[in-house]
């Protein structure tokens, strides 16, 4: 692995490209530690031990737990991109008409997308502060009033902006899907803490269950490597279909195949148990 990434940067257009990703890549860990003015990010310690605060904390790599300007992430983008695609389904003709009409169509869906991407994200900047506010006793929003809340979710809308524009210029000139990419560094910058807490709660702490503990923890770290490793295999798994051209020569050497990968519904559906 260390031979190929010493290969990769001998390469001008591929070192480029990975410095380039991890210059915004930086860039966007350095955002999530800016606070929104006239927010005390301080008092949202009181919902750190609620699961879904820390599940949406953890996609945004704790943007949302400073109330930075990047805590929408890049959810109200997501939303966006499938709130469009349903649409393409027959149920707004101009969608319908646009999605078949290659890529001059595509560039105006994905203008769609980002128009749809402003105002959920607007709407769910006013409602995660009112929300919020109102869960940590006020004590969120230091003047609370229809002019805070404005600013405050139009600041929020602009940092949703700012990362769906750093995950785009990832794609272009780096590596990778962006919006995949942020995501990933968002749900890895939270790794260390988390793996301090459990070992604070689990190793640390545990007192007369110390043994319990770590047999747990043992079972989590092989349930863990056994879940990438099934993961992994079931990703890259694929079947090979022969080809056959009536014209090829008969002694030719050479055989063309047609992979084939994994479809993960179909998976799914064998799974499911049968219902009369």
């Amino acid at each position: 692995m260390f031979r190929l990434l010493k290969d990769a940067f001998k390469e001008r257009d591929i070192r480029d490209r990975i410095l380039y990703t991890l210059w915004i890549l930086i860039l966007f860990r350095i955002g999530t530690h800016i606070t929104v003015p006239g927010v005390n990010a301080g008092s949202l310690q009181e919902l750190s031990g609620s699961g879904l605060f820390n599940l949406l904390d953890t996609f945004g790599g704790g943007a949302l737990s400073s109330y930075s300007i990047f805590a929408l992430g890049v959810s109200p983008y997501i939303t966006a991109s499938i709130v469009v695609q349903l649409l393409q389904m027959d149920i707004l003709p101009k969608f319908k008409e646009w999605s078949e009409q290659g890529e001059v169509g595509r560039r105006k869906l994905n203008q769609a997308t980002r128009y749809l991407t402003i105002v959920l994200a607007y709407a769910q900047a006013l409602g995660i502060s009112f929300g919020f506010n109102a869960l940590t006793g006020l004590g969120l929003i230091r003047n609370p009033g229809l002019p805070s809340y404005l600013a405050i979710a139009l600041v929020l809308t602009a940092g949703t902006m700012l990362v769906m524009w750093m995950g785009e210029q990832i794609t272009v000139h780096g590596f990778g899907n962006g919006v995949s990419l942020i995501i990933f560094t968002g749900i890895v910058a939270r790794v260390p803490e988390d793996l301090m807490n459990f070992y604070n709660s689990q190793i640390r702490n545990a007192g007369d269950q110390l043994t319990q503990s770590i047999i747990f923890s043992i079972l989590i770290a092989i349930g863990f490597v056994l879940l990438t490793i099934a993961v992994i295999y079931i990703e890259e798994a694929k079947r090979n279909i022969p080809v056959q051209y009536t014209k090829r020569v008969a002694s030719s050497a050479q055989s063309a195949v047609l992979p084939l990968k994994v479809n993960w519904q179909v998976l799914f559906l064998l799974f499911l148990p049968a219902h009369s």
